[in-house]
Order: structure tokens, then C-alpha cells, then sequence
């Protein structure tokens, strides 16, 4: 890989007459950063920049750390990937009574429950549509969200094929709950973000927001911008929502490739191929709580994404994670608008020639 960081950032500055971007991109090797760059406004009404400690929202990004706590949970003994949703779930059981036997924890954790999805992105392409009569201040817990779940069979059956599921991962942010008697977002920062040193991050209320947080943007129809606050829930949890910077996601995956989070065996494990996710998807497999695009027998590449009204990020390790540290590229985007970032991240790899 041949870096010039000075034509990176001139290709990123130029780009943005075309699709103007706000957000930070940092590219790593092992602690050793490569490139780092801010752009655009973390709030637009003050006219304050993005900074590279600036904390952003990551929608679906945070799986991983959903994950991790899910594979802590495993590795103390408290559960298995074989639990079904019935020994796990509690009082909340009867609602799931239809398939909570079948359903396990691996299901969720590889998007192949086959459980109805109340928030399937195909189906409701507008996340925002979703909270327009369900106040988003009354989403403070994962157990707020199930009275979306409303139906009562499966859609195929666990472990038949892929089919990405957002509702999978705020059961296991249930059953985060349910089995470390700890409230989920507690739980995710005493055992995911300590150890890994990630002091920036957090699952923050949008009415309690700490200081240097880049507000989410939704640019409408006559230009005029406005936060994400009526958009998505007060509060982040099991499918997304937390907040971090470009420096605490490469101190992530510092931390799971160091053993830090999880005994390596299992964080290999977690990033490694457990399901192939056939056409239409953003790679062509998944592991447990990270995409992985595949070439051959070894992982290209692997990394979280997330895309939620005015929100958009993709952090990744390029190469296989097995690969020392010392000599592992971490590439992080992270956006506070949606659509500008995903034909950067495009321009990005293609000059680094790790596409």
C-alpha cells in the first residue's frame, strides 16, 4: 500500500463540491496512525467543526459491542450460542411463545432466527416513518421495543438462511439484561468499553448529550437541515446507537485482537465466517456481529457498518484477523450526514488499492 496522505486529504477536499462530507476518517497500522482528517460541522447553527475526538453516532455499527458482551456472557458460562430464547428470556417468554424453544442465541447473533423483524429495512426503508406515533422518549430500555414484535410465527426456520435482522439484536440486548442483571448500556461500558479503553464512548440520551457529539443532520427537500432527534430513539442498545470516535473503534479492535475483550480463540471465532449472506448484500458473509467479505479461504476484509437518518459510518480491519497487529490497517469513517460518506469510502480504498 503506497499512502500519500496530502493527495488523500486534497481528494477528500475536492470531492466535496460534488458530495459534500462531514465527518473524520483515520487509517491505521497497529498504533500507528496513518491519515487522519476532520471535515465538515459537528453543529451546524454554531458553525463548530468536526474535530478527530468529535463522538458520533453509529447506528447499526455497534452490533459488534453487542456482540462482545453477548460472547462474554458465553465464555463466563452463563449462556451458550445453543440457548434457546426460552431459558433466557424471562418474564418476557410468553410473548415469544410461538418459536422461543427453536429460536438460540446463535440465530440472533448471525441474523438467521427467521423471527419477523419489526424494523426489516426492506419493509420500512423509512427508519424515521417508525417513531412518527411512538414517542422516541419512551425508548429508554431494550424491553421498550417488544411490543413491536407482534408476530407470532417464524418467517423460515432458525438457521435456514441469512436475512439481516435488527430485532434479533435488540432480543440479545434483552437478554444482555436478563442474564447479567445489569442494565444493557451499563453493562456494554463496565465490560466492552473500559477494558478496551474506549473512554469516548457511550450510549448517551439526546437530551443528556455530553460534550465534543457531532449532532446527526437530515437535509430536506428545500435544503434546509435538522437533527435526527425525532428520528431515532432517545437512547441507543442492542441494534444500535451508541456513540464513539474514530480513535476509541481502532482502540475496538485493538482490543479484540489483543485478547482484551474476549480469550483470543473466541474473538477469532467471532470474526470469522459463520454464515454466508448471498446477493444484495454489503459483504458476502457474516460472523457474529461483523460483516466479512470473503475472498477465497481468508477474510478480506472485516468491519461494522451503520446507516441510520443522518447517520452514517463503516470501520473495518483490512486483511485477515489473525494477522498481527503491528501490521493490521484499520480504515474508520464516521459521518453526521448519510449519503456523502459511502462514495468516499469508494474513493478511499481505491487509492489506498485495498478494494
Amino acid at each position: 500500500m503506497n499512502l500519500n496522505s496530502a493527495a488523500l486529504d486534497a481528494a477528500i477536499r475536492a470531492g466535496q463540491d460534488r458530495a459534500p462530507f462531514s465527518g473524520v476518517v483515520m487509517l491505521s497500522r497497529g498504533d500507528d496512525v496513518l491519515f487522519q482528517g476532520a471535515y465538515g460541522l459537528a453543529l451546524r447553527g454554531e458553525e463548530i467543526p468536526n474535530q478527530m475526538d468529535t463522538r458520533f453516532q453509529t447506528a447499526s455499527g455497534c452490533k459488534a459491542f453487542t456482540a462482545a458482551a453477548i460472547l462474554q456472557l458465553v465464555a463466563s458460562g452463563a449462556l451458550s450460542l445453543d440457548t434457546p430464547l426460552l431459558d433466557v428470556l424471562g418474564e418476557y417468554v410468553p410473548q415469544f411463545a410461538g418459536y422461543a424453544g427453536v429460536v438460540q442465541i446463535r440465530h440472533l447473533i448471525t441474523h438467521t432466527s427467521g423471527i419477523a423483524d419489526p424494523f426489516d429495512e426492506d419493509l420500512y426503508p423509512d427508519y424515521e416513518a417508525l417513531w412518527r406515533d411512538r414517542p422516541v422518549y419512551r425508548m429508554r430500555r431494550p424491553a421498550d421495543f417488544l411490543p413491536m414484535f407482534t408476530a407470532d410465527h417464524l418467517v423460515f426456520q432458525p438457521g435456514e438462511r441469512f436475512a439481516y435482522n435488527n430485532g434479533g439484536f435488540v432480543l440479545l440486548g434483552v437478554v444482555v439484561e436478563q442474564v447479567s442483571g445489569q442494565p444493557f448500556v451499563d453493562y456494554v461500558t463496565r465490560n466492552v468499553f473500559a477494558p478496551a479503553g474506549m473512554g469516548d464512548s457511550g450510549y448517551f440520551f439526546a437530551d443528556q448529550l455530553p460534550g465534543r457529539v457531532a449532532r446527526a443532520y437530515i437535509q430536506n427537500e428545500d435544503g434546509a437541515w435538522r437533527t435526527n432527534a425525532y428520528a431515532v430513539p432517545i437512547i441507543g442498545g442492542g441494534d444500535g446507537g451508541a456513540y464513539t470516535t474514530a480513535g476509541d473503534m481502532r482502540r475496538f479492535w485493538r482490543a479484540l485482537m489483543h485478547g482484551e475483550l474476549l480469550a483470543p480463540e473466541i474473538a477469532f471465532h467471532m470474526m470469522t465466517r459463520h454464515v454466508s449472506t448471498g446477493q444484495g448484500f454489503v459483504a458476502n458473509a457474516y460472523g457474529l456481529g461483523v460483516w466479512i467479505e470473503q475472498r477465497g479461504d481468508a477474510a478480506h476484509s472485516v468491519f461494522v457498518i451503520g446507516g441510520d437518518p443522518g447517520v452514517a459510518m463503516r470501520s473495518e480491519i483490512l486483511g485477515p484477523p489473525d494477522a498481527p497487529w503491528d501490521s493490521t490497517l484499520v480504515l474508520t469513517m464516521l459521518g453526521n450526514t448519510e449519503s456523502a460518506l459511502w462514495p468516499l469510502w469508494r474513493e478511499v480504498v481505491g487509492m489506498l488499492g485495498v478494494g
